[in-house]
């Protein structure tokens, strides 16, 4: 329920909202409300998004389903869906981090990761956050042999799941808005947030279009896409090859600068060639160092942390800097600096 201090909206700021809602530039309703000049507390752009479509008898779709809707043999046969993004065209700094996999406590990796974001606001560098994938675990949706009972921690249901990785993006989210300065918010959608898709799909095409099941309307706030090119420069996707050599393969396949998640691993790669260079980073996870299907092992090649790279869309170069976390100690080192979790 909205809170009682909300006032309504009038009826012309109700046909603006719906007005500029589909402009080609909207990515997400965050971008609508600072077109509009309107608050962009979360809470508040739901309210105002709510009575407009109360107002105007309009429906506004999470702007990742704008495009009409396509039967499942169709969306099978669409091309990747790639959204691309002006950020800047000057050089400027953005944060990714990648397979967070929140279970409701909060890792070192992740506190570190907000101290650096509030600190990159204050010089007002940063100019863009990413969540590249797997914000969720949904582990009692995993299709892995439920084998080691004995060992496993006890699984939370999908709701459980849903309010811990909302809170904790919500924290990310505090730490943006009191930036007080405009920051691109997007996402990216991983394999273990899609398996909540796959259970609705599995039931048959009756729940293929069924909006509880679309993990953009869990976090309205960001703009969601399988991909992301950012000013024609770097390409974000949650993956694209695996395995130890990731950022090999990566950087050489996709011809373009490329980040990504998924590995668990942390490190950068370039791939040159007589008239090309393009670099491959890998950001990381924000998650526990250990994970029950591991069975005991070590994850050799796992690094806890994230990525801070500079983006200079003129010179059509990235710049990333490795903040690689210590789950022992809760400590990290970035430009000289050590964050303690």
């Amino acid at each position: 329920m909205p809170s009682s201090d909300r006032s309504s909206i009038s009826i012309t700021t109700a046909h603006d909202i719906v007005r500029v809602w589909n402009l080609p530039q909207m990515h997400c309703q965050k971008d609508v409300f600072e077109y509009l000049g309107l608050s962009t507390d979360s809470g508040t752009m739901t309210f105002y998004r709510q009575q407009a479509e109360e107002i105007t008898g309009k429906t506004l779709l999470p702007h990742t389903n704008k495009s009409n809707y396509v039967t499942r043999t169709e969306r099978e046969n669409l091309p990747p869906l790639t959204n691309q993004i002006d950020v800047s065209k000057n050089p400027y700094t953005m944060v990714v981090f990648s397979d967070a996999h929140f279970e409701g406590h909060e890792t070192p990796s992740y506190k570190i990761l907000l101290k650096i974001i509030k600190e990159l606001t204050l010089t007002r560098e940063l100019k863009c956050v990413v969540a590249n994938g797997d914000i969720m675990d949904m582990s009692i949706l995993s299709s892995f042999a439920k084998f080691h009972t004995e060992i496993r921690p006890k699984e939370r249901t999908v709701q459980q799941e849903i309010l811990d990785s909302q809170k904790q993006i919500n924290k990310i989210q505090k730490v943006i808005n009191n930036a007080k300065y405009p920051i691109k918010q997007i996402a990216t959608f991983g394999n273990h947030e899609t398996r909540i898709s796959k259970v609705a799909m599995s039931w048959g095409r009756a729940f293929e279009d069924l909006e509880a099941f679309k993990i953009q309307n869990l976090f309205p706030d960001w703009c969601w896409a399988m991909s992301h090119l950012l000013d024609d420069t770097v390409m974000i996707k949650h993956r694209m090859r695996g395995g130890v050599h990731t950022a090999y393969q990566n950087s050489m396949r996709a011809g373009i600068h490329i980040v990504t998640g998924h590995t668990h691993q942390l490190n950068a790669r370039t791939f040159n060639t007589y008239s090309t260079s393009s670099m491959s980073i890998q950001t990381g996870h924000l998650s526990e160092a250990y994970h029950p299907y591991l069975e005991d092992n070590v994850a050799n090649d796992w690094n806890n942390g994230f990525a801070v790279i500079t983006v200079d869309p003129k010179e059509k170069t990235v710049h990333p800097e490795l903040v690689q976390v210590s789950n022992y100690h809760g400590t990290a080192y970035f430009r000289g600096k050590k964050y303690k979790a």
